[in-house]
């Protein structure tokens, strides 16, 4: 348990301490099946759910494949393969999935109306003091929770993962006005036991934290191209072989107080003034996607993907991804 847990009061140690043995993932695609890899590390019985039976099975051959990789690049699993697959059992019946659920994660597609008619079946089904997680990465809890009954709201947390969730150790928690405060915190303690790094988002804020950062180096990055800048190589490669390596060891708040607070307050002075504020998404993307221009789906993007096999290529990134962590020595199980 980490140190936070000297300042909590001895009967919220204890709460804290009745661990999850029983967990739901609502939703089996690229999120879902991943999700429900990382609880089978310390949850004993992982029920994963999707109305579609194909679905259910190419995601547990997935989870498969997923653990190979790490074996293949030195990564330590907290236990075998054969019981992590052996807890993931599959099923296309909501009611059997999440009924002695303590703990439910929903990974459907990012649809307002769907996640909130979902969630209103999901409180239905579950046990009243079950744990309702959203890995919804851009919706509010209270958007997303609008149906729920006032009981329900009180134990509804944002869970959001990062593609590929199994292999990206962030997971931002966050909670709403109405949420408990030993939910948030069970919560927490959770994807810490799964070998994640969790963080606190203590406001009801869509994007959390980490994809308002990302949109927002994103949003100046569509403003550099448009303006033809630097081209889309180059505006990757000054992330990648620039800031974005410090960034492994020093987030960006660090970065400023080891550079000198006074130092970045001139830069501020000379650059926010020039930095892109568009409050619209750039008409450099919405008329990309209106001409279809999607990305590695949809051939080309930013960049020209027409030679390039989806799989292969979002394969080949996330065993460069695994094999970089292996070479840093991350271990997600050191505790």
């Amino acid at each position: 348990m980490g140190w936070w847990a000297l300042f909590l009061q001895p009967q919220r140690i204890e709460d804290l301490m009745l661990e999850i043995s029983r967990a739901a993932v609502i939703g089996a695609g690229q999120m879902g099946h991943g999700i429900a890899q990382v609880l089978a590390y310390a949850v004993p019985h992982v029920a994963m759910y999707d109305v579609s039976k194909e679905i259910l099975e190419n995601a547990h051959s997935r989870i498969s494949q997923s653990l190979q990789l790490l074996q293949r690049n030195g990564l330590k699993l907290p236990v075998s393969e054969a019981d992590i697959l052996d807890r993931i059992q599959i099923t296309c019946d909501l009611s059997e999935a999440v009924s002695d659920a303590q703990f439910v994660i929903e990974a459907a597609p990012e649809e307002l109306e769907l996640k909130q008619q979902l969630f209103a079946d999901l409180e239905r089904e579950t046990p009243n003091d079950a744990v309702l997680a959203t890995n919804s990465s851009s919706l509010s809890l209270a958007k997303v929770g609008v149906l729920l009954k006032p009981e329900a709201r009180t134990r509804l947390v944002g869970s959001h993962f990062f593609i590929p969730a199994q292999i990206v150790p962030l997971v931002e928690v966050s909670r709403s006005a109405m949420t408990k405060a030993d939910i948030f915190d069970r919560t927490v303690h959770l994807w810490a036991r799964c070998g994640k790094k969790p963080i606190r988002v203590q406001v009801d804020l869509p994007g959390y934290v980490a994809n308002r950062l990302q949109t927002a180096l994103t949003r100046e990055a569509i403003h550099l191209l448009a303006n033809g800048v630097a081209t889309a190589a180059d505006v990757d490669e000054a992330v990648r072989s620039g800031f974005g390596l410090r960034y492994l060891v020093s987030g960006p708040l660090e970065q400023r107080d080891i550079t000198g607070l006074d130092l970045h307050l001139k830069v501020m002075n000379e650059l926010w003034p020039e930095l892109n504020q568009d409050t619209e998404p750039h008409t450099f993307i919405t008329e990309k996607v209106a001409r279809g221009e999607l990305g590695v789906r949809g051939g080309r993007g930013f960049h020209d993907w027409t030679d390039g096999d989806f799989d292969e290529i979002t394969a080949s990134r996330t065993e460069a991804l695994v094999n970089a962590m292996a070479r840093l020595g991350v271990d997600f199980f050191s505790e």
